[in-house]
C-alpha cells in the first residue's frame, strides 16, 4: 500500500534512536532515499509543528521537538489502561517489594507503558517508551503466546536467527510448542535473558480473543527471586490482571480500546 505524503514525512521520526538523537539532511537523504529538496521540505514541516527542532549553531542538525514530550505526557496521563492499572501495580509493588511493569508488544519491539518501583529501588527495566527486543524476556513471550498461530509463525520467521542464538527455539515447530506451553501455564518466568543478573515474571492482561494482551510483569535480581515464592507471585499477578480486565471492561465503549 502506498504511503501518503504525511506518512512519508513521519518516516523521518524512525531515524531517531537513543544512540542517534540528532539527525541531519544527509542522513535523511541516505536512509530514506530522498532528494535534498524533499528532505528539507519534510524538515520544514516537522519543525513548524514543533515535532522537530533545529539545533542552533550547527550546519543543519535536528533533534526531537517539544511536541513529542507533550504528546507523551497526554498519552500517559489519559490512557485509560494505564490509569486503571496504576493502583493495582502500586498494590503489587507494596506487597512484593519488586518492580512492576506494564508492557506493550509492537511488531518488532516491546515497550513499557508504565512502571512502578518499591520506594527508592533502582528501576530494573528499560524505562517507559524505550524499545527492547521481542525475542528475550518474559513480557514479549507471554504476549506472543496469546497470538494466533499465523502471527506466532510470523514472529518466528522474523526473529528465527535471534531465537536460535539465545537458545530459545531452533525451529518453527519448537517455537510454536514453546508458545503453546506458555499460554497453557498462564505465565512465563525469564531468568537472565535480558540481563544475566535479572529475572522477570509475566502474566497477560487480556481484553478479547481478537486483541493481543498487555503484559503485567514483575522484575528483580536473580538473587531476590531465589528467596521468593514464585507461585505466590503468579497468583498475585493473575489476580490483579483479572481485576484490571474487569475494570477495563466496564469503561464506556469510546474509552475501552486498548493500544
Amino acid at each position: 500500500m502506498a504511503i501518503s505524503s504525511f506518512g512519508k514525512i513521519l518516516t523521518v521520526l524512525d531515524l531517531f534512536s537513543v544512540s542517534r538523537p540528532i539527525i541531519n539532511v544527509d542522513i535523511i537523504c541516505d536512509e530514506l532515499a530522498l532528494s535534498k529538496p524533499t528532505a528539507y521540505r519534510y524538515l520544514k514541516e516537522l519543525v513548524s509543528t514543533d515535532i522537530l527542532k533545529r539545533i542552533s549553531g550547527t550546519s543543519g542538525d535536528y533533534t526531537l521537538g517539544s511536541k513529542i514530550a507533550v504528546l507523551d505526557y497526554i498519552s500517559h496521563s489519559t490512557d485509560p489502561l494505564i490509569q486503571i492499572s496504576i493502583p493495582f501495580m502500586r498494590d503489587i509493588v507494596e506487597r512484593t517489594e519488586l518492580c512492576c511493569l506494564l508492557t506493550y508488544l509492537n511488531h518488532d519491539y516491546c515497550i513499557d507503558l508504565h512502571h512502578e518501583t518499591f520506594k527508592d529501588a533502582e528501576l530494573l527495566s528499560f524505562g517507559r517508551g524505550c524499545p527492547r527486543p521481542v525475542y528475550v524476556g518474559a513480557s514479549p513471550k507471554i504476549v506472543i503466546a496469546h497470538l494466533s498461530k499465523q502471527r506466532i509463525q510470523a514472529y518466528y520467521q522474523q526473529f528465527s536467527k535471534e531465537l536460535a542464538q539465545v537458545g530459545f527455539a531452533q525451529t518453527q515447530d519448537e517455537f510454536i510448542q514453546q508458545m503453546r506451553k506458555i499460554k497453557k501455564q498462564g505465565f512465563y518466568l525469564s531468568q537472565g535473558e535480558i540481563d544475566p543478573q535479572l529475572c522477570s515474571l509475566s502474566v497477560p492482561i487480556r481484553f478479547s480473543s481478537k486483541e493481543a494482551p498487555i503484559a503485567l510483569t514483575l522484575v528483580a535480581s536473580k538473587n531476590r527471586f531465589d528467596f521468593i515464592n514464585i507461585q505466590k507471585l503468579i497468583e498475585i499477578l493473575q489476580n490483579n490482571a483479572t481485576q484490571i480486565e474487569h475494570k477495563f471492561a466496564t469503561l464506556p465503549e469510546s474509552q475501552g480500546n486498548p493500544i
